[in-house]
């Protein structure tokens, strides 16, 4: 295979278009995204620190934010899971203790709830949305898998 991965030459001396990348399912993608793992190619080191996401692959060079502001979905991810757990703890507090409702302790449990899950959560938000916008990405019409060695000289393989 060239070095760009344009063109392979066959045994017999014919050059084939190169091999590409395969396509994983769905579900993959998503369960990629939960686990802080790039969608395309599954590589874990994909974060700076906590808080600071690649703007691409270090393998695969997939590009995380798409445009400007393309996080903004991960954001309300990340809003609409806290959510959930404050009121699965609610939830939870309230009918354990129906018929005295204790105020105090159930307003420390939601306090820590909605303090530490988004700060936990923030970084799988993240990469779930990058997964969330290469499945949408990858159903466009224009769309082809970038071939298994990439070309250094190209900005975009999407």
């Amino acid at each position: 295979m060239d070095p760009y991965g344009k063109l392979d030459p066959g045994a017999d001396g014919q050059e084939r278009p190169a091999p590409r990348l395969r396509e994983v399912g769905t579900l993959r993608v998503l369960v990629r995204g939960t686990r802080k793992r790039c969608p395309r190619c599954g590589e874990r080191r994909i974060f700076d620190g906590w808080f600071t996401l690649k703007p691409r692959c270090p393998t695969c060079d997939l590009r995380f934010e798409r445009e400007e502001g393309g996080f903004l979905g991960a954001m309300a991810l990340n809003y609409a899971v806290a959510i959930i757990f404050w009121l699965l703890v609610m939830v939870v507090g309230i009918a354990l203790t129906v018929p005295v409702v204790p105020v105090a302790p159930l307003l420390a449990a939601s306090i820590g709830v909605v303090t530490v899950v988004p700060v936990w959560f923030y970084p799988r938000s993240k990469t779930l949305w990058a997964a969330i916008e290469f499945l949408v990405a990858r159903s466009e019409p224009g769309y082809r898998s970038p071939p298994l060695m990439r070309d250094p000289r190209t900005k975009d393989l999407e």
